[in-house]
């Protein structure tokens, strides 16, 4: 991919729009299947039961869970046996975590553990594994310059190519907000990795949460690098809260996903203003009423 793809945008903030959402008793509401997508939440939740959550989710007529590593420790056979009778599937579940380390032997590591996680993604039917390559301050003494965190990481994800082409798996590189991590921070770092890796199976976890805090504009972000999203997560600003509590206004960027034909995931992961059920019931019918009019 060319540098000249990756050019400082103008700050254009995006507008918030203010829906009525329909009745949550309404018996018309729009459904995720009829419009494309499916609905899955990583958070929030009352309680850490797995089976309790996806009975939760069922109820509310989401379609998937997402899965941390609180659960990951399991055998997918137990996993399974949770989500029996729930209708709930796996969307998606978090990976090493570790794959920009100073340490090569953490590195090393890191790589097996996703390598693990693949083959527990492929037998929960989950379409992702979500790579975070490091959290916090840089440890390699490089300043602002990414070019040395930037070859290990892409060297680590092509040691992980056949791992990912055997289990038809993607991994998904998240970037996330300076506050969390000095690295990769915007969806067109990612992008670029990607396509140093060279590799099917690698994607974008679009995260609108952290593309509020750190793109320009978020659709014209889309627009441009949309064609690698794999997978989405969504709150509401910069405190995190459940999609439609502010209400920030989605379809902007859901427009530009529906124009590069994105049909995936779309996740909550969030905090609630209230309790954790009221909030997800509105979230959902408030992610489905901008992803139809977008």
């Amino acid at each position: 991919m060319e540098a000249s793809r990756y050019p400082r945008r103008r700050f254009l903030s995006q507008a918030l729009t203010v829906c009525a959402l329909p009745s949550l008793a309404c018996t018309s509401r729009p459904t995720s299947q009829r419009l494309g997508v499916q609905l899955a939440v990583r958070g929030p939740f009352p309680e850490t039961d797995l089976r309790a959550r996806a009975e939760l989710l069922s109820r509310l007529g989401y379609q998937g869970i997402e899965l941390g590593p609180e659960y990951l420790n399991q055998s997918a056979d137990q996993i399974l046996r949770q989500l029996n009778g729930t209708g709930i599937s796996v969307s998606a579940i978090v990976g090493s975590i570790k794959l920009v380390d100073p340490d090569p032997d953490t590195r090393a590591a890191a790589i097996e553990l996703d390598r693990e996680r693949l083959k527990l993604a492929q037998r929960l039917d989950a379409m992702g594994v979500i790579e975070v390559p490091t959290f916090g301050p840089c440890r390699f003494g490089q300043g602002t310059d990414t070019r040395l965190e930037d070859g290990i990481l892409v060297e680590g994800l092509k040691q992980l190519a056949p791992d990912v082409s055997r289990t038809g798996v993607k991994i998904l590189l998240e970037p996330l907000t300076r506050k969390e991590t000095h690295y990769m921070n915007r969806q067109g770092h990612g992008a670029r990795i990607i396509e140093s890796v060279g590799e099917p199976g690698f994607a974008l976890l679009s995260d609108f949460y952290h593309m509020q805090m750190e793109e320009d504009d978020i659709s014209e972000t889309l627009k441009e690098f949309g064609e690698y999203t794999g997978y989405v997560h969504m709150a509401d600003g910069e405190k995190r809260i459940e999609p439609g509590s502010l209400p920030f206004d989605y379809r902007p960027g859901f427009r530009e996903l529906k124009n590069h034909n994105y049909s995936g995931w779309l996740t909550v992961e969030s905090g609630a203003t209230d309790s954790p059920e009221p909030a997800l019931a509105r979230a959902r019918e408030y992610i489905l009423k901008q992803w139809g009019e977008a």
